[in-house]
């Protein structure tokens, strides 16, 4: 089986040398490519990226996004258009996806990956464990089990496994169609890639911490506020309704149940405290994922008393599927009302 490894970077110059001589260190198959997407990058991370490329042209290539410097554009948005260009240009059976800041921490897990691919075509995902590196502070994950393969159903993850994509290993089974879909959507993110993948096939997990997850204090996520980590899930929600098939509905609320209700403990605050720009770029998302429901919860205060309505049912109703993430959202918005 040959592999398409797919890294990309925003302004990462620095992180560079250490994501690509993890991957570089990984025993691979006799077929492999690297793939590397720079997203218009000013710091110097194409041109330190470039020097791989010339030293391995063959299995190493190179795709620069234009950005315009006087736009401003979606960081997640952004990063799905990155990540999916290089999916469109992947030539293996089967990829991993790595965010620019992150690397690999061990070097032997690709073989065990491809030996479950190759001897069983009904999975389509080999999810191993992540750990968390902070800055000078690397924790890395308690091993779970004996690092052996085992099924997990659709059922189970959807309602209480993670994985970071970045720490799976995914069959290449992208249509053409599957691909404008998810351009069009704009949100090939962490949880829609994997949820993405289990359309197609089974989920096998090996609790195996092979992926350095690096939480910078300026990543993405980590600098926004909490108005806009709900209205970002909130989105979320709506793009992974929408990437999964109908019948796994119910599961994929209860996944998001948090974030459900931390856009409703948040909901007369998630205009005011955001950006306009960017309260508009999530209301618009959910709108284009024909995400009623969300859109309506970021826009409550504006709201006639029977849609209103509307969204109390829908907010409690994800709640009852989930207990357990909506006690998690209560006790989030009162450690944030103590920290204030």
């Amino acid at each position: 089986m040959k592999i398409s490894f797919l890294v990309t970077y925003y302004q990462q110059e620095r992180y560079v040398r250490e994501s690509m001589e993890s991957l570089l260190a990984l025993e691979k198959p006799a077929e492999w490519e690297i793939l590397i997407g720079d997203d218009g990058s000013s710091d110097g991370t194409a041109e330190t990226a470039r020097a791989y490329v010339e030293k391995d042209p063959e299995h190493i290539r190179l795709f620069v996004m234009d950005r315009n410097p006087e736009k401003k554009y979606n960081a997640v948005e952004r990063a799905s258009l990155n990540r999916l260009n290089l999916v469109r240009h992947a030539s293996g059976d089967c990829y991993c996806l790595m965010d620019g800041d992150d690397f690999y921490s061990e070097t032997d897990f690709i073989p065990q990956a491809l030996a479950v691919l190759e001897s069983r075509p009904e999975v389509s995902t080999v999810a191993f464990d992540t750990w968390m590196y902070r800055e000078g502070q690397p924790r890395k994950a308690s091993r779970r089990g004996r690092g052996t393969p085992v099924d997990v159903s659709r059922k189970t993850y959807l309602r209480w496994q993670y994985t970071h994509a970045g720490a799976c290993v995914f069959r290449n089974a992208h249509t053409e169609e599957n691909l404008r879909r998810l351009e069009n959507l704009g949100f090939f993110d962490d949880n829609g890639i994997t949820l993405n993948a289990l359309n197609g096939g089974k989920l096998v997990r090996i609790h195996r911490p092979v992926y350095a997850y690096r939480q910078a204090a300026g990543s993405v996520y980590t600098a926004m506020a909490p108005e806009e980590r709900a209205a970002l899930n909130l989105a979320g929600l709506g793009n992974c309704l929408r990437v999964m098939d109908p019948r796994w509905e119910e599961d994929v609320t209860a996944r998001f149940a948090t974030a459900v209700w931390m856009g409703w403990f948040l909901r007369k605050k998630l205009r005011k405290n955001m950006e306009p720009a960017r309260y508009r770029t999530y209301l618009e998302a959910c709108g284009r994922m024909g995400f009623s429901q969300g859109e309506r919860l970021m826009r409550y205060p504006e709201l006639d008393e029977r849609e209103r309505r509307e969204v109390r049912k829908w907010v409690f109703r994800a709640g009852r599927l989930s207990p357990p993430r909506v006690l998690f959202a209560g006790i989030s918005i009162l450690r944030r009302g103590r920290k204030r």
